[in-house]
């Protein structure tokens, strides 16, 4: 009659095989395979003497043969000179504290002053005046404050006036794209009547 061993040491048995069983597989690819028979080796290649350069008239063999390989201490004091031509400077870094966009002009670090406290689209075009050659326009903020603007003043953090019609006030403004290259927009400000809609 054949005794049943209790559940836990059944599985403690197998835990054991399975041990057993990956440490042989393991051993047995750790052992290296069966070396191969090593590759005969190439006949022998009698070596011969290098020719010699022929000879120039008026030198000896031995003057135009080549010179014989110089020491560490011979190299060292040899001055050198590195050419610059076409090549990068090999003591520049290669990485800088400056990465992303081109660095900020000083127009844009100044304090603003005047319209410049005001982004366009925070004003309200209420009159345009021309006396002469000359045109002068009204803008309103959001607290109802009035500003007088002409051509060529400052508005927002990058825009200027660049003219004044009749209807319109039309002001170009400039951003830096991601690559740092200026890129510049006109909006144009339309004079509204009483009673349009905006």
């Amino acid at each position: 009659m054949q005794r049943k061993l209790p559940q836990k040491m059944r599985k403690n048995n197998r835990a054991w095989a399975l041990g057993l069983m990956g440490g042989i597989i393991f051993i047995a690819l750790a052992l290296p395979l069966k070396a191969s028979p090593p590759a005969p080796a190439a006949p022998a290649v009698p070596r011969t003497a290098a020719p010699s350069p022929p000879a120039t008239p008026g030198k000896t063999a031995t003057e135009t043969a080549i010179p014989a390989k110089k020491t560490l201490e011979e190299v060292l004091r040899l001055p050198f000179t590195y050419h610059r031509e076409n090549r990068p400077d090999p003591f520049k870094p290669f990485i800088t504290e400056q990465s992303g966009p081109a660095p900020a002009s000083q127009e844009e670090d100044a304090p603003l002053t005047g319209m410049q406290l005001f982004e366009p689209s925070q004003l309200t075009l209420v009159a345009i005046l021309f006396s002469g050659q000359q045109a002068v326009a009204m803008m309103e903020d959001s607290t109802g404050m009035g500003h007088i603007v002409r051509v060529h003043d400052k508005i927002g953090r990058r825009g200027e006036i660049k003219a004044i019609v009749p209807n319109a006030v039309e002001i170009e403004e400039w951003s830096l794209t991601p690559s740092g290259a200026k890129r510049v927009t006109t909006n144009e400000m339309v004079l509204r009547k009483e009673g349009d809609k905006e």
